[in-house]
């Protein structure tokens, strides 16, 4: 039986797994992506998780990996949050390996995963958030992954919902990603620590990104700073979900990613609310918001869903 290896590279770590013809879950490892210290660490650390994963298992026909930003011929022509612009990233896997490989944005790759075994199994339209480092998009139009007319749809982290607010590292001022992301979070954690304001937050906590485990903790104990910024972060959500909602009619809304992992209880109703209060009630209603079911793996499904029906044997 042909085996399959599923990747997520993200700003903080890579998460690789080796799949059976099922979909079954055989191994997996994880590695930090090291990704302040530029594309050559974040590759040897890529090659630490699949040198782990193809160790015995000679039988690998396809290798599928979810990768932040903007993908074209399998070359990441830009990704904000990772050292991996205009890099070749399927010719780079390909000689080392010699097994046929595809690259997928992390975000689309995380929706048609939830889609194929997850939160949106069985829907015709769903739309799906990855609340992370960035925030990524992903679409499910008519049973498909809807990549847009040059495989850039679904950018949702890099819609305007504030015009007058921060600069994001896309280089727009004002996206979702400027204002809900782990970084956007850390961010104003620091600017509001510096001007006094009291937290939990320990500024060694907040060397490197934030974890999203950290943010649980001191939303949980009441910590009136960071409970503002998450509320805030949610309802910034909620408003693009709410146009989101006007302009697709998707069945259901997917958030998933490390933020909404940890705090989703607690930040989904925001999420929801703040929604209904930007779209149309008849389309609001046909909407079902979901939490995501396979969490961290949601990428490494959708990854080995993707080469497996792209390659197939």
């Amino acid at each position: 039986m042909s085996n399959w290896i599923g990747v997520d590279i993200g700003g903080t770590k890579i998460l690789g797994a080796l799949f059976d013809e099922k979909g079954n879950k055989l191994k997996s490892e994880k590695k930090s992506s090291k990704s302040s210290k530029g594309k050559e660490k974040v590759v040897e650390q890529l090659k630490k998780v699949l040198d782990s994963l193809l160790k015995e298992n000679k039988d690998v026909k396809g290798i599928g990996i979810g990768v932040p930003g903007v993908i074209k011929d399998g070359k990441i022509t830009f990704t904000p949050n990772m050292p991996l612009n205009e890099f070749n990233l399927v010719d780079f896997v390909e000689k080392e390996y010699n097994i046929k490989t595809i690259i997928e944005n992390d975000a689309n790759a995380s929706m048609y995963g939830e889609w194929k075994f997850g939160a949106a199994k069985g829907v015709k339209n769903a739309v799906g958030y990855f609340v992370g480092t960035g925030i990524g998009g992903g679409l499910i139009l008519n049973e498909s992954l809807y990549k847009g007319s040059f495989n850039f749809a679904a950018e949702i982290g890099h819609m305007n919902v504030y015009p007058e607010g921060p600069l994001c590292g896309c280089n727009l001022r004002g996206c979702l990603e400027s204002l809900s992301s782990k970084v956007a979070i850390q961010r104003e954690i620091v600017r509001k620590k510096e001007r006094g304001e009291k937290t939990l937050i320990k500024s060694s906590d907040l060397k490197g990104i934030v974890k999203s485990s950290t943010l649980k903790a001191a939303y949980d104990q009441g910590d009136d700073l960071v409970r503002g910024i998450l509320n805030d972060a949610a309802r910034y959500i909620g408003i693009n979900a709410g146009s989101i909602i006007n302009l697709l009619n998707p069945e259901v809304i997917v958030l998933g990613g490390g933020v909404m992992e940890a705090l989703g209880e607690q930040l989904m109703p925001i999420v929801v609310e703040t929604a209904k209060q930007y779209s149309i009630p008849h389309i609001f209603e046909c909407c079902e918001f979901k939490l995501s079911q396979l969490l961290d793996d949601a990428c490494l499904y959708g990854a080995f869903s993707l080469v497996k029906e792209k390659v197939g044997v």
